[in-house]
């Protein structure tokens, strides 16, 4: 009777014993599983709040929330606007050689030296000479701008007309060019974060001469 009632005994704190390992068992695996949701949660919400910025509006009051898209999400777009702003330095000039100076300086930011060749071969022509004793002004009208940013550098094909107004006409010219573009480091004088490479022209015949006045009877 004895021996009986102690492998009983013996049998109720093994069962006890397993029941209490299976307790703590569970509870350590509630306990990983809460601190992976925790866990997630932190990382989640710490991803998210880098995705939004906070403006301070012009009032100094409110604040507005604006959500940020992904950096490579607006770069084609970007890409163009950083040719077309360089274009429109390089080829919108002016009679005033300051304002060619201050145009070629900031154009200059945008690309590699192929840029400043360019300009300095025109100089060497005397191209602004005459823009300048003409008191001719020159304006670039963008036709399309194509690009392929399947592998960098990215391609870019240029096709636009450069009108060069002087007081009684006008010369229409074609301008074909092409260069490539690296990402580089965003700054106040390059805001997109490119910089053209091997920047060249392959056409830039005249198209028409017409009168001035019937130019812009027309326009």
């Amino acid at each position: 009777m004895n021996a009986n009632f102690n492998f009983r005994y013996l049998r109720n704190i093994e069962t006890s014993f397993h029941f209490v390992r299976a307790i703590v068992f569970l509870a350590l695996l509630g306990l990983l599983g809460f601190a992976s949701w925790v866990a997630y949660l932190s990382y989640k919400n710490s991803h998210e709040s880098r995705e939004k910025i906070y403006v301070l509006d012009s009032s100094g009051k409110s604040i507005m929330l604006a959500l940020a898209q992904e950096q490579n999400a607006n770069r084609p777009a970007e890409a163009k606007d950083h040719v077309k702003t360089f274009l429109k330095l390089f080829f919108n000039q002016e009679p005033d050689e300051k304002a060619i100076n201050e145009n070629m300086k900031q154009a200059a930011y945008l690309g590699d030296e192929s840029i400043t060749r360019h300009y300095l071969d025109l100089r060497e022509k005397g191209f602004y000479t005459k823009l300048l004793q003409g008191n001719t002004i020159q304006k670039i009208m963008i036709d399309s701008v194509g690009l392929d940013m399947s592998k960098s550098p990215y391609y870019c094909s240029i096709n636009a007309r450069i009108l060069l107004v002087r007081a009684t006409n006008i010369t229409f010219r074609k301008l074909k060019a092409d260069c490539y573009l690296i990402d580089a480091t965003r700054t106040d004088n390059n805001p997109h974060g490119f910089v053209i490479e091997r920047f060249r022209v392959t056409d830039n015949s005249d198209i028409e001469t017409i009168n001035r006045d019937q130019y812009e009877f027309n326009r």
